[in-house]
């Protein structure tokens, strides 16, 4: 009978070692508390901010110009930062300077870089006729014309700006159309267009019509309106729209 007893309970402590070697993690995998290891993914990088918005070269116009240029283009909606669209252009406004002498040099700073065919638009200021200085704004005008072919670019010449009368030199109405007539000579190559603002602007007696004088020989909304008229079918022709 001891024997039997003897027997069971060496059995008995067999089958307890055996059940704790199955649960004791000898298998080589150390977790803590049994918890399996979290396991995480480096997720790609998104950038979900909007791409900057830029004007299309092939329909963009750089404007030159000072403030009767600026004017317009507020006129059209310009708030000083990147280009406007206007009728299906992109109207870019660069300041020219006010000194006459470092006028062409700033105009080819505001070109530089531009595309090959790109059109661009000078002007010259109101106040910029004096009324004895043909010959110093034709020289610049060719100076520009130079700039642009040296560029490759198609160019617009707005022809002369007139003044209120009571603001006005003397002898300025002949120097308008001194300069205008010299641009119509340039406007024969076919990268030169001329925009008439003079034929718009002007009345009868060569100044600016007083109906569209801001008070100052600026021009008002009136004067803007009259020259939208003109000018966009005149960029239509040069881009063969």
């Amino acid at each position: 009978m001891l024997r039997k007893i003897a027997i069971f309970l060496l059995v008995l402590l067999l089958l307890l070692a055996v059940g704790v070697a199955s649960g004791c993690g000898c298998d080589g995998d150390d977790t803590s508390n049994g918890a399996e290891e979290e396991v995480t993914y480096d997720e790609e990088p998104t950038d979900d901010s909007e791409p900057p918005v830029t004007a299309d070269p092939s329909s963009t116009v750089t404007m030159n110009g000072r403030s009767v240029m600026a004017g317009w283009m507020e006129h059209w909606g310009y708030d000083w930062e990147g280009p406007v669209e206007k009728d299906g252009y992109s109207l870019d406004y660069k300041e020219l300077d006010a000194d006459l002498s470092q006028i062409a040099g700033s105009f080819r700073e505001n070109v530089q870089g531009l595309p090959e065919g790109s059109v661009t638009f000078f002007k010259f200021c109101f106040a910029d006729f004096y009324g004895d200085n043909l010959s110093e704004l034709e020289g610049l005008a060719d100076e520009v014309i130079g700039i642009a072919r040296e560029n490759g670019l198609r160019l617009i010449l707005g022809n002369a700006l007139p003044m209120g009368k009571r603001d006005a030199p003397s002898g300025v109405v002949s120097e308008y159309e001194g300069y205008n007539s010299y641009l119509l000579d340039k406007s024969s190559d076919d990268s030169v267009w001329v925009y008439d603002f003079y034929g718009v602007l002007a009345g009868s007696d060569g100044y600016l019509k007083p109906e569209y004088d801001a008070g100052d020989s600026h021009l008002n909304s009136t004067a803007y309106r009259a020259l939208d008229e003109t000018f966009f079918p005149l960029l239509d022709s040069i881009y063969g729209r």
